[in-house]
């Protein structure tokens, strides 16, 4: 009991003593001992403080910068889609202004008509258009472009008609060659691949001696072609044993045409 009794006064002796150690400076100099220490810790925290606000202020611009390269990736490409199309509409506006100005000078009497039909399988024979006998339009009348010749009719129905191209084999076509007296027969060629094929213009003289680029125009015989309407340009020529015979490169790109002519008359 005694031993409890002087443990007890011996902790308070040691309380009273640091109380009186802890006086108004005293406590300042622990306070300024203890600031010195945390305040390292305090610049490191305040410092991975920072980085931590900066890192998450650098992904959401990062994030901003990523929806803004999108939405201008897209407003691009709707750009390129506006663009391709006013360029489209500008190359068939052009067209269709070659179309009226060659209408309007042509010695013929001219029907315009759209292609409303092709088929895969005579994709180098045949198209349809969609002008027929109400239209003026019967069998066996030629069809041109602003270019040159394309074929001619065949099937004729009352709002629609068949050409016959002129680079099919059974489409011939009575020609002659620009600057000689030579005259000959054009027509087409059988082919098996989805390559434009080639016209051929035969019973020319061994003499003939054409030239590269040289024009072929149809020569009127016949009664269904008239005279002046330019076929193609010479592509070769070449000797055989009986006659000469010239490869012609058609005018008309007869694998990308929409609008043509059916000529229904001599004049207006």
């Amino acid at each position: 009991m005694r031993q409890i009794n002087a443990i007890a006064v011996a902790i308070f002796l040691v309380l009273v003593v640091v109380l009186f150690a802890f006086t108004p400076r005293n406590t300042q100099m622990m306070q300024a001992r203890f600031l010195g220490v945390i305040a390292p810790l305090l610049k490191n925290g305040s410092s991975l403080q920072k980085q931590i606000v900066g890192f998450r202020d650098g992904m959401k611009k990062l994030n901003e910068l990523d929806a803004e390269n999108k939405e201008l990736r897209i407003e691009l490409s709707e750009l390129k889609a506006t663009d391709q199309t006013l360029q489209g509409l500008a190359a068939e506006n052009n067209q269709l202004r070659r179309a009226l100005q060659y209408r309007e000078r042509s010695a013929f009497k001219l029907v315009p008509a759209r292609i409303i039909a092709r088929d895969s399988s005579t994709w180098w024979s045949t198209i349809k258009v969609d002008k027929g006998s109400n239209d003026g339009v019967l069998p066996d009348q030629p069809v041109l472009t602003e270019d040159g010749l394309v074929g001619k009719t065949t099937i004729v129905a009352a709002n629609a008609s068949t050409i016959l191209l002129v680079c099919d084999e059974n489409c011939g076509v009575a020609a002659t060659v620009e600057g000689t007296m030579e005259r000959g027969m054009v027509h087409g060629t059988r082919t098996s691949t989805t390559a434009a094929p080639d016209l051929v213009l035969e019973f020319l003289s061994k003499a003939a001696n054409l030239k590269p680029s040289q024009d072929v125009f149809s020569s009127g015989l016949g009664g269904v072609f008239p005279a002046g309407i330019l076929i193609g340009k010479v592509k070769s020529f070449d000797v055989q044993p009986l006659q000469g015979v010239a490869t012609v490169v058609p005018a008309v790109d007869l694998s990308n045409i929409e609008d043509v002519f059916v000529v229904t008359g001599g004049g207006r």
